[in-house]
């Protein structure tokens, strides 16, 4: 029975991403969601509008068959395997972070929205004034922004101001601890040189690690610290030293803290831990699941009320899960389930008042889903719709969030915001996001009787975060850490391609004698 149960879960989460990696990898070789950067400096237009168009099949299979054949050669010529991987490691590290730097000097990009008010409202606590924890204030309404917020404030603490371009360097540091982190993760998943370097290339290759740089938001940081912690979990499997599980239950925390959808790895863990007890009958591994649950939690409640202590004042739970559910299965300016201000405005609306709020939320939910039954068709084109918006959009916004900067720039930058640079890119990106799921799709089918569990466990974050995003308000930024810790099964699905070329080579070759 216990067998079962653990083969039958593999078996789950393998079916379940072969379904998913096929549908996106097909939608995204026909298909592509994209904004007009046209939209990005007119004020009487939606700059976030989703936009559909219809690729031409044969010329992404040609551009990916051509990356991998590109690869291919290489290693023929030089052997990938052969490359001293700490060496490219290290250069991917120090490549990706002084982009990063250049890129937020030389892009001046500056914060708008939701990053602003989370910049203000850390100011604002630097300077012991709590406006925005009063009824209707941002924090009051959003207090998950409570970690990020309580990040920026140390920075302009030791800045002296709301400097926030510090912050802007926090995230190009992160950005090298992604690049390591996926690096470390790989060599103990795969074991393989080869699939470790081609992670470290794809990394390198990853254009939105490096424009996201400049988002003042908790995405690269929280990426950065959700990695580490899933590093420390497979330390702990490894070397079976509690001290790696203890370090993965407080980086995950800190994940969480900073951005609160990375509660998805903490289930991703939790499967993992709770599966490894089962399959060596140990009780203490699913007693550290409980340990990494109550640390979270801890680390949320530690927070909020250091900032209750300090401010005097209550912060709120915020507005009503309900109201994101509700807004994700309404239409909009943007894109089906994107926001449309429903949340917000249901807010105020009722005043700030959190029962009333939900129960409109409820209604809308209720009506929703009503309008859904009577129109099968129309719930499934609103659903193809609100999902290829999201995982069919190769830039996951990170041209759109730079689109608010200022100065006289460089020609070369001044075409990467409005030129022929941000077509160039922008077309790249999409074929790079192709090659990834065609290549994790292929990496499925490789080694589809070799999983181990562990191994499954960026799919299980990939198939949950899935399945959220399908219910709560959609945005193709939200995805942008899915297509991160694809990049493992990708480098393996082109260490597979290339082992299958070589084979089929010496079959020609061995044929012709």
């Amino acid at each position: 029975m216990r067998q079962r149960i653990l083969s039958f879960g593999k078996y789950l989460v393998l079916v379940l991403s072969v379904i998913l990696m096929f549908f996106l990898s097909a939608v995204s070789l026909v298909s592509t969601a994209y904004f007009n950067k046209d939209n990005f400096g007119e004020e009487s237009k939606i700059a976030e509008h989703v936009y559909y168009r219809t690729d031409s099949l044969a010329l992404n299979l040609l551009a990916v068959a051509f990356i991998v054949l590109i690869l291919y050669f290489i290693n023929r010529k030089f052997g990938l395997e052969k490359i001293p991987t700490k060496i490219l490691a290290a250069a991917a590290v120090i490549y990706t972070i002084l982009v990063s730097v250049l890129w937020i000097f030389a892009g001046s990009t500056y914060p708008q929205a939701d990053q602003e008010n989370v910049s203000t409202a850390a100011f604002l606590m630097y300077t012991n004034n709590y406006l925005f924890l009063k009824p209707g204030g941002y924090l009051q309404m959003y207090p998950h922004q409570m970690g990020l917020a309580a990040v920026m404030e140390a920075i302009y603490c030791m800045a002296g101001g709301e400097n926030w371009k510090c912050f802007m360097l926090l995230n190009a540091i992160s950005n090298g601890g992604i690049v390591f982190f996926l690096y470390r993760i790989t060599d103990k998943l795969f074991h393989s040189k080869r699939v470790c370097n081609l992670v470290l290339l794809l990394s390198m290759g990853c254009v939105q690690l490096i424009l996201y740089t400049t988002f003042l938001y908790g995405i690269t940081l929280g990426l950065a610290l959700s990695l580490a912690a899933f590093w420390m979990l497979l330390l702990y499997f490894e070397k079976d030293r509690l001290m790696f599980a203890f370090l993965a239950a407080v980086l995950t925390g800190a994940a969480i803290l900073v951005k609160s959808n990375y509660s998805i790895f903490l289930i991703m863990l939790v499967i993992l831990l709770c599966y490894k007890g089962l399959e060596l009958k140990k009780i203490r591994p699913v007693l550290l699941s409980f340990i990494l649950i109550v640390t979270s939690f801890l680390m949320k409640s530690a927070l909020l009320s250091f900032y209750e202590f300090r401010s005097e004042m209550e912060i709120s739970e915020g507005m009503p899960k309900s109201l994101w559910i509700a807004m994700g299965m309404q239409e909009g300016e943007r894109a089906e389930g994107w926001y449309n201000g429903f949340n917000t405005l249901t807010f105020w609306d009722s005043g700030c008042d959190i029962p009333a709020s939900d129960a409109i939320a409820k209604e809308a939910i209720h009506a929703s889903l009503q309008k859904f039954r009577d129109n099968p068709g129309y719930a499934l084109q609103f659903y193809y719709k609100k999902i290829v918006s999201q995982w069919n959009e190769p830039t996951y916004e990170c041209q759109w969030v730079n689109r608010f900067h200022c100065g006289k720039f460089p020609v070369l930058v001044q075409s990467i915001y409005d030129g022929k640079l941000y077509t160039l890119l922008y077309e790249y990106m999409n074929v790079y996001q192709s090659l990834v799921y065609c290549m994790v799709l292929a990496s499925l089918f490789f080694l589809r009787k070799n999983w181990k569990i562990e191994q499954l466990g960026f799919l299980i974050v990939v198939l949950g975060g899935f399945l959220f995003h399908i219910l709560w308000e959609a945005k193709s930024q939200y995805i942008y850490p899915y297509l991160i810790i694809l990049f493992p099964y990708a480098a393996a699905g082109l260490s597979g391609c290339i082992d299958r070329l070589d084979a089929a080579l010496a079959r020609k070759l061995s044929d012709n004698e």
